[in-house]
């Protein structure tokens, strides 16, 4: 494989736990995966998008040195669910019960389809979870986790992990930290979310791309997500590209429009980047 740009690592610690945060390159979307340490357990979230980045997640995993209790995959989206299969086929996954049953419809599909265009950047095979990940509540080593499967929002079902005594909300792909923000058709129901999230209680939330992020970051998002519905009604895909990159210029992974701007548009055509 050729050489690729670095991830970055960041990590903070509460009490009792210490959260760490890998996050691919620009290039890859800026794909965000985490570790919750405590004592003697980590409890891994989602598994990277690309093998290059899903293997340098699980030595970074294993430099840990300590067990891996639980791994919970957020959502039934690649960017997320590849890097299991890659890295992490010995460890046990939880996940909502409907992102499995998408896995189980849908999942060989994608992965054969995109194995054609990016060879080995996709893994081999499926890792389908063999845990339902059920609302509610969990205690890991001692910490406390809520347990909320969210739907239709950026995707059909999301799982979203809150550790409320140390202030930490796990909100994946519902939060896009300091990167363009996935846009759907029908995002009020997004919006919404993030708009009761920011004011939950937690002040850390960890998105599904980028760096970890704040309750303003949230906010932000959802303006992100009213301002692109409101442009929708009104423009093609290319003036609605440009009046996004223009609204938000400091925003990273402009890739990310040319993913979801043709499924927005449908039977439109807009010019994407390879």
């Amino acid at each position: 494989m050729p050489d690729l740009p670095s991830p970055h690592t960041s990590s903070f610690t509460r009490g009792d736990l210490t959260v760490h945060t890998f996050t691919a390159p620009d290039e890859f979307l800026a794909d965000s995966t985490h570790v919750l340490e405590t004592a003697d357990a980590l409890v891994v979230v989602d598994g990277q998008f690309v093998a290059p980045y899903a293997i340098a997640f699980r030595r970074f995993v294993d430099a840990l040195d300590k067990p891996i209790r639980k791994l919970y995959l957020s959502h039934a989206h690649v960017d997320h669910w590849f890097g299991l299969s890659t890295a992490f086929p010995d460890v046990p996954v939880w996940a909502a019960e409907a992102t499995i049953e998408e896995l189980r419809r849908t999942g060989e599909a994608q992965r054969a389809e995109r194995q054609a265009q990016y060879g080995p950047f996709v893994p081999d095979a499926v890792v389908m979870p063999r845990h339902v990940a059920e609302p509610g509540f969990d205690t890991v080593d001692g910490v406390d986790y809520r347990l909320d499967v969210v739907r239709d929002a950026e995707c059909s079902a999301q799982l979203v992990l809150t550790l409320p005594g140390h202030g930490v909300t796990i909100a994946q792909d519902l939060v896009y930290s300091g990167t363009h923000v996935y846009v759907t058709r029908d995002a009020a129901n997004t919006v919404a979310l993030l708009r009761v999230m920011a004011t939950s209680g937690s002040d850390v939330f960890l998105a599904g791309h980028g760096p970890v992020a704040d309750a303003a970051e949230v906010l932000h998002n959802a303006d992100y997500l009213v301002f692109a519905e409101q442009r929708l009604a009104h423009d093609d895909p290319a003036a609605f590209r440009e009046a996004l990159l223009a609204a938000y210029p400091q925003r990273r992974c402009p890739q990310l429009l040319d993913i979801f701007i043709p499924r927005l548009f449908e039977s439109s055509t807009v010019e994407v980047n390879p």
